[in-house]
């Protein structure tokens, strides 16, 4: 917006201070704005109402992946995994869930026995993910979710502007590793200590978000297959 090449920058400080221009700036998705006019006309009580099971308002959710009718649903904050994936028509096909990503790509995947985890922000953290940006991906068993959280990586690592060496040099050398291991028909055993080290590198010291979870999603999924092999 500024004109400037698109990189972050070095925290503090932080846009509500210096931001665009420098001058204070509020960070928010769509989302966030459009929920205020409801909350003005009707206030902050009737909002919280809204939601259930500890939950508060009203929260979007874009549904996609083995679903019988992908799309867009507003539920309580707090409906369940299990409510929202039977409001997109359930599994597909009748096949059994085999994970889930709640928040969207840089979410870790949860095992098929998520489905009781309502979604907030802190259930969802509890259960060992985010609710993120509400972009919900469902996994039917017989899905090679080593291959598909590869496939998020390769696009963090597309996405990556390349400011920092962890996140440029890091996600690449991290994909050329999984990679290798999927085209010898390897799976979570196969993979090496390095993908952990490289985790690892990137949370502690990329600058932005993207490299501190670019790895997320494939080390859940390492995790879930390596408790149940």
């Amino acid at each position: 917006m500024e004109g400037h090449r698109g990189e972050p920058r070095n925290k503090p400080p932080f846009p509500g201070g210096y931001g665009l221009h420098g001058l204070p700036t509020l960070m928010n998705n769509v989302e966030t704005f459009a929920s205020v006019p409801a909350i003005l006309a009707r206030g902050a009580d009737w909002w919280k109402a809204q939601g259930v099971n500890g939950g508060s308002g009203l929260k979007f959710f874009s549904v996609s992946g083995h679903v019988a009718a992908p799309g867009v649903f507003c539920v309580p904050a707090g409906t369940t995994i299990g409510e929202v994936i039977e409001l997109a028509g359930g599994m597909r096909d009748g096949a059994a869930l085999a994970a889930v990503q709640p928040g969207g790509a840089s979410t870790n995947f949860l095992g098929p026995d998520c489905g009781d985890v309502p979604l907030t922000f802190d259930a969802v953290a509890k259960a060992g993910s985010a609710l993120g940006t509400g972009a919900m991906v469902v996994m039917a068993e017989g899905t090679d979710l080593l291959a598909a959280a590869t496939r998020v990586l390769a696009f963090f690592r597309n996405e990556s502007c390349g400011k920092c060496v962890p996140c440029r040099v890091g996600s690449v050398k991290a994909h050329t590793i999984l990679a290798s291991v999927l085209e010898a028909g390897g799976g979570a055993d196969d993979v090496d200590a390095r993908i952990d080290q490289l985790d690892e590198t990137l949370r502690l010291t990329s600058i932005c978000g993207l490299g501190q979870v670019a790895l997320g999603p494939v080390m859940s999924v390492l995790r879930l297959q390596r408790q149940n092999p």
